[in-house]
């Protein structure tokens, strides 16, 4: 297939003509044409960490689960519940969590955002994944559930420590929301579903709008002095930092949330009911410990440890792999995350990772790397 026939079949964000108008580089990524970059990564990255940085994330899956007519939402959040071990029926209106779906065997088949609305559960997806999330959700979810797949909705993430700042201009009363709440706000005549949540360690927010009005949005916002449109390169760059996991490398549908460190994910009333898919081996694994873990590698030389790098102990002896790695650009060095044997997991053991052929010393780091900087309060 050649790159101009590749390109026709990829879908395009409903802010493609704003990228494309603001110079970003554009890639594939997930089935979608989409920006790696405008005036560079690592200048986006730094404006992210210090100022505001501004991202489409319209290619990841919004969906909808609606109780059928007779029902309730708790209808919808019982029968959710099947397949995530999050608790999902205390969760608060206008409230957010992070979670995971899993399937028997204990293995991750996505994480995901899922939001609380006055009559809906709403889920976001990961672009890759989308399709295979909504047929598992359709073999194991209730008759009792309508799924709506939220293909008019776009979605914009401002990120950074002046985001508040910055939305305030257009929101008066957006510094109200506390971390992980979401609300209805009004731009003029368009309705914005805004969250303060994100996936880059800082504060920020994240905006459900029609997909009609995203661009008119994102040209309002890069009125703003403070902000600086981002693509891909910084998003991968930052969420790396933070130490957040990225579907297709972190998670799989072979790995556990045990093995993941997302065992947080899994609030006490569900370890308790044993509920959910793949409880035995998830619960096996938070009794007894599981035999690989996920941690933090950082190069000792200025060398970068790239994804599928194999890692060796001292003794020699293959102990894990690299999963994602690159340069941290605030941290100043390269930063990786990878699977080890338990046994080696322990912060500041060393290892010794092959990259092309080349030994490249390095050691086990607490993660994150960049102290996250949500607003909790």
């Amino acid at each position: 297939m050649t790159e101009a026939s590749q390109s026709e079949h990829l879908k395009q964000s409903p802010l493609d003509s704003f990228h494309r108008g603001h110079g970003a580089r554009m890639v594939a990524f997930a089935g979608f044409e989409l920006p790696l970059n405008f005036d560079g990564v690592i200048s986006e990255h730094h404006a992210t960490r210090t100022l505001a940085g501004l991202f489409d994330v319209s290619h990841m899956g919004i969906v909808d689960l609606i109780p059928m007519r007779g029902y309730g939402l708790g209808a919808v959040m019982d029968s959710f519940e099947k397949i995530t071990p999050a608790s999902i029926s205390d969760l608060g209106n206008e409230r957010l969590r992070y979670g995971l779906l899993t399937n028997n065997e204990g293995g991750v088949v996505d994480d995901l955002i899922v939001s609380r609305h006055d009559d809906r559960l709403r889920l976001v997806l990961n672009a890759s994944r989308t399709a295979d999330d909504l047929a598992y959700i359709e073999r194991n979810i209730s008759t009792n559930v309508r799924i709506e797949v939220r293909e008019d909705l776009a979605q914009l993430a401002v990120q950074g420590p002046k985001s508040c700042e910055v939305l305030s201009m257009l929101f008066s009363d957006i510094a109200e929301l506390k971390f992980m709440q979401r609300r209805e706000f009004r731009l003029d005549d368009i309705v914005c579903d805004i969250s303060r949540s994100g996936y880059t360690g800082e504060d920020g927010f994240e905006l459900v709008v029609p997909a009609s009005s995203a661009g008119r949005i994102a040209e309002q916002l890069l009125e703003d002095d403070r902000v600086l449109p981002c693509g891909l390169g910084a998003r991968d760059s930052l969420r790396l930092e933070a130490g957040l996991c990225l579907y297709g490398h972190e998670l799989d549908e072979g790995t556990t949330p045990v093995e993941a460190g997302l065992a947080w994910t899994i609030q006490e009333r569900r370890r308790s009911e044993a509920s959910f898919a793949g409880a035995d081996t998830i619960l096996g694994q938070l009794s007894s410990g599981p035999e690989r873990m996920r941690v933090g590698v950082s190069a000792l030389t200025k060398r970068p440890i790239r994804e599928g790098a194999k890692l060796r102990s001292e003794e020699n002896n293959q102990v894990g792999i690299i999963t994602s790695g690159g340069y941290g650009p605030t941290c100043n060095q390269p930063v990786a995350m990878g699977y080890v044997d338990a046994r080696h997991a322990k912060t500041g053991t060393l290892l010794v990772a092959d990259v092309r052929g080349k030994d490249v010393p390095c050691q086990v780091t607490k993660l994150p790397f960049v102290p996250h900087r949500y607003r909790r309060d």
